[in-house]
C-alpha cells in the first residue's frame, strides 16, 4: 500500500511539473505573439548630417550617456543627461535636466521647459536637431502657423559633423568663453568671429597668429559668407550652412 502511495505521489509531482512547464511556455509564446507594435510618435533630424532619430516613447531622455534613450556620445558639449522630450496633454515639451550648456529652442534658451512644435530646432550644446511630431500631439489650430527652421544658420565641424547653431554672433578661439572653444596651441584666444549684419553673415579674422581662411583664401578684415563656404581655423574646418 505504501508503495502505491509513493508511486501516486511521484506521478502527481511529475504531472504538475509538466503542466507548469506547458503553462509557462504558453505565456512566453503569447507574450511575443501579442507584443504590441511600437509606433513612431515623432522624429528628430540631426541638421549636421540629416540623419533621423525616431521617437517611440512618451518620454525620451537625451544626453551623452549611453543610458539615455538618445545617446549623443560624440558631442562633447552635450551633458550626460541633457534634456527630456515628452508628450503631454497640451502637446510636445522639452525639459532642461540641469545641463551645463543649456537647451535652446529656435535659438532661445529655455529656463526649464518649452513647448516644441513641428519644424522647431532644438539645440543641445553643439547638436542641432529638427523636430517633427509625426501627427502625435499636433494641434490642428496651429497647423497653418508652422514655421520651418530647416535652414537654420549653423557651422558644421567637418571632422565630426557636429553643428553649432548661429544666433547673431559666434566667437571662435582658444578661450573658454568663446562660443566655439578650440583649445589648441595654433588657435588664438579670440581667433575669428562669425556674425550677422544687414547684408548677411560675415566672417572676420581677429588678428590671429595663424590666420583665418575662407575656401582656402586668407581672410583680411571681414568677408561675406554663403551656403557651403568652408572656414578654416588652425586644423579645424567648418562648413557654413543656411
Amino acid at each position: 500500500m505504501d508503495f502505491l502511495f509513493e508511486q501516486f505521489d511521484y506521478l502527481v509531482r511529475y504531472v504538475f511539473a509538466v503542466i507548469a512547464v506547458i503553462i509557462l511556455l504558453r505565456c512566453v509564446f503569447s507574450l511575443f505573439r501579442l507584443r504590441p507594435r511600437r509606433e513612431v510618435m515623432a522624429k528628430l533630424v540631426n541638421l549636421a548630417d540629416d540623419s533621423e532619430i525616431e521617437i517611440e516613447n512618451w518620454e525620451t531622455s537625451i544626453g551623452r550617456s549611453r543610458s539615455c534613450d538618445i545617446s549623443l556620445k560624440n558631442y562633447k558639449t552635450v551633458s550626460r543627461f541633457h534634456a527630456v522630450l515628452a508628450l503631454r496633454k497640451g502637446g510636445w515639451y522639452v525639459f532642461d535636466t540641469d545641463s551645463k550648456t543649456g537647451v535652446y529652442l529656435n535659438g532661445k534658451q529655455i529656463s526649464h521647459a518649452g513647448k516644441i512644435s513641428d519644424g522647431d530646432t532644438l539645440s543641445l550644446g553643439n547638436a542641432v536637431l529638427k523636430f517633427s511630431s509625426n501627427g502625435y500631439g499636433a494641434n490642428e489650430d496651429e497647423e497653418n502657423a508652422v514655421v520651418d527652421y530647416t535652414n537654420a544658420e549653423r557651422l558644421v565641424n567637418l571632422s565630426d559633423n557636429s553643428a553649432y547653431y548661429l544666433n547673431g554672433s559666434c566667437l571662435i578661439g582658444r578661450d573658454y568663453n568663446c562660443n566655439i572653444c578650440l583649445p589648441m596651441n595654433d588657435i588664438s584666444r579670440e581667433h575669428a568671429e562669425v556674425y550677422l549684419t544687414r547684408n548677411g553673415w560675415m566672417v572676420a579674422d581677429l588678428d590671429s597668429q595663424s590666420g583665418t581662411y575662407l575656401n582656402g583664401q586668407i581672410v583680411v578684415g571681414a568677408y561675406p559668407l554663403y551656403d557651403g563656404d568652408i572656414i578654416s581655423v588652425g586644423e579645424y574646418s567648418f562648413m557654413f550652412r543656411e
